[in-house]
């Protein structure tokens, strides 16, 4: 594309410079190159946009430089620049999800019920009365046990495994080695042996638009429900115990561990390995810094926390 094109593309209010320079590549501002498209939405790294060889930038409208911008990128004007430029990655450079249809090597229960606008990979296993919607795309080597549903347009990735009775909303994603569904961690002091193992006899529920990451896993409920909110994203690695709750539109990172039967509210932010016990709250839109540790609830929401146990922010710069 030329950058003219990129700027109709993306509504562009103004460009300044070639509105002729090809465009063939992606990349942030330090690594891009004379052909590459970067973008400019953060005072963290003004820095680089200053020396950024990139052929074209997009940058805020009201945008005013500290300093004499260069002269050899083209500058192009947008409301949002970090939406514009991922808008158009995700139109050029997403690798196309596979034709629909069914690889012979793939297993599908006769009593499953499956769209035919689906698509099932090789040696993946559909199990007896699952239901799997139209447009669903399930990787080779993925499991979906028996009584899953799937709902539209979600996609599942290979060695993802849904435990029987796993339902997932529309839209959803679950990548690479997650579990969802596995027996969540329950034991009582036996009579004869340490421990006796508490049947886990509930189920997950993934709401529309929920993400989660590569081998996360997500414990069923020992009874009723483990239910992840609309909108909810998961990164890699976390590990959420039997009968939590996690609202709507929270965001959590890598390494972070839930205990049982607590609950997140929604639109919570909440940084890599931190851990959180059991039986608590967590208010909605409150913020967790990594390695943190929730011991118990937090009820105001809004507030920001660290540390180990975990104090309110504002407190501890109070205290400093």
């Amino acid at each position: 594309m030329t950058a003219k094109e990129v700027a109709t593309a993306v509504g562009a209010s103004k460009i300044e410079g070639d509105t002729d320079r090809l465009l063939t590549g992606f990349a942030g501002l330090k690594e891009a190159g004379p052909s590459d498209l970067s973008f400019f939405s953060d005072a963290r790294y003004e820095s680089h946009l200053y020396q950024t060889q990139a052929g074209a930038v997009l940058v805020p409208e009201g945008f005013e430089p500290r300093k004499t911008l260069p002269t050899y990128p083209t500058w192009i004007r947008v409301a949002r620049p970090d939406h514009a430029f991922y808008s158009l990655v995700r139109k050029y450079k997403l690798r196309p999800l596979p034709d629909f249809g069914r690889e012979p090597q793939a297993f599908v229960h006769p009593t499953a019920q499956v769209s035919p606008q689906t698509y099932i990979g090789a040696f993946a296993y559909v199990g007896e009365n699952a239901k799997i919607a139209d447009q669903v795309w399930i990787f080779p080597f993925a499991y979906i046990g028996p009584e899953v549903e799937i709902g539209e347009h979600s996609i599942v990735y290979p060695h993802a495994v849904l435990m029987p009775g796993t339902r997932i909303g529309k839209g959803c994603i679950i990548h690479p080695g997650a579990v969802i569904g596995a027996d969540g961690f329950g034991f009582y002091a036996g009579v004869n042996r340490p421990y006796e193992k508490i049947p886990q006899v509930g189920r997950v529920v993934l709401e529309d638009e929920v993400e989660v990451g590569a081998n996360t896993c997500i414990d069923r409920a020992t009874l009723g429900e483990t239910r992840i909110e609309e909108g909810v994203k998961l990164d890699n690695l976390i590990q959420v115990g039997h009968n939590v709750r996690i609202g709507r539109h929270t965001a959590i990172a890598a390494q972070t561990g839930i205990a049982g039967s607590s609950t997140l509210g929604a639109f919570c932010r909440i940084g890599g390995q931190v851990g959180i016990v059991d039986h608590v709250q967590v208010a909605d839109h409150s913020s967790i810094a990594a390695q943190s540790g929730i011991s118990r609830s937090i009820t105001t929401p809004g507030r920001s926390w660290r540390g180990s146990p975990a104090q309110e922010v504002r407190q501890q710069l109070l205290m400093e």
